[in-house]
């Protein structure tokens, strides 16, 4: 199973964190932590002059990772949309990407959404169905998040945190060793309170609102469950800690990060953060970070060995093993 081509998308306008910053210290709100655990200077947004969205983002996206890896549409046997703030609800938004990109149509198309952990399950449900199809030979994923228009202004760390942007990604089957090893997931259930959209649900929603989340909430009990499980996950691979090539983790926080690379001592240069830069893109997060590090540093070679953690709200998190 090969996992080489990906392209990330985000729109060309941006905001400055310091106006942030600035902002929220002038109603007396300390920025100081918050920028110290997220580690944030910029965030990609759509511009309100701009008729972008979710869907429109995915489509230049998978437009591009397609033209760059020169595989035509033709060949692709899956198209995964995979967003927790999807343009439509019907019909799917990969059946719209089916329609504009003009694939055929024997392609098995749909969504999901298991919020900012959704990239990462797609992996694993993509390359499984991949594994066991006797003819799908590659699928297509994108993962989009559009949050600028549910972040609003009142909430110091909602406002810092989020960028909208589009990763798209192709996945092949082939006959390599190389492709996913293993997944370990963990859900603790008792947070689904934390980080939620609508507040009340779509029954009782209502145009305005924006997207509570808890300022308490840090993901640091997903961080507990990289510290305690990691070794496990591993040592049942019949792998170590410095079997490890690259370790992706969610961007959502330096802090966080910083936790496990100095729990293990980890070469900084392992474990890449990101999302200074791009800030947080939620489903895509650990996606982005494997793009950006392909781009900047250096290409992977065949038979190294990836390590993926990340959260989802609720929350739910995971390590996923895969070898290149």
């Amino acid at each position: 199973m090969i996992l080489n081509h990906t392209f990330f998308y985000h729109p060309p306008t941006f905001e400055d964190n310091e106006e942030v910053i600035t902002e929220f210290q002038n109603k007396g709100i300390s920025m100081h932590k918050i920028q110290n655990s997220l580690g944030r200077s910029r965030r990609y947004l759509i511009s309100d002059s701009v008729k972008e969205n979710t869907l429109t983002m995915a489509i230049n996206a998978a437009t591009e990772v397609l033209e760059n890896s020169k595989i035509t549409i033709s060949e692709i046997d899956m198209i995964v949309f995979v967003s927790a703030t999807p343009e439509y609800n019907m019909p799917t938004n990969a059946i719209k990407i089916h329609e504009a990109l003009g694939a055929k149509t024997e392609t098995l198309c749909y969504d999901m959404n298991a919020n900012c952990i959704g990239g990462f399950v797609a992996i694993d449900q993509v390359s499984k169905y991949l594994n066991g199809s006797s003819f799908a030979k590659k699928a297509l994923v994108i993962c989009t998040e559009k949050f600028s228009d549910k972040s609003g202004k009142e909430n110091p760390i909602i406002t810092f945190c989020f960028s909208d942007s589009a990763l798209a990604l192709i996945i092949e089957k082939d006959d390599s060793t190389s492709g996913l090893v293993d997944v370990m997931y963990h859900t603790d259930s008792s947070f689904t309170d934390t980080i939620v959209f609508p507040p009340q649900g779509h029954s009782c929603r209502t145009v305005e609102e924006e997207m509570f989340w808890d300022s308490n909430f840090d993901g640091s009990g997903s961080v507990n469950f990289a510290l305690n499980t990691i070794d496990t996950f591993l040592n049942r691979n019949k792998l170590k800690v410095e079997d490890i090539d690259l370790f992706l983790f969610s961007q959502l926080s330096l802090k966080n990060i910083n936790t496990i690379v100095n729990h293990y001592n980890l070469p900084e240069e392992k474990a890449p953060f990101y999302g200074r830069e791009y800030a947080y893109t939620g489903s895509s997060s650990p996606l982005m970070a494997f793009d950006q590090y392909k781009k900047n540093v250096r290409q992977l070679e065949k038979g190294e060995n990836i390590l993926l953690w990340t959260l989802g709200a609720g929350y739910q998190a995971g390590l996923m093993l895969w070898k290149y």
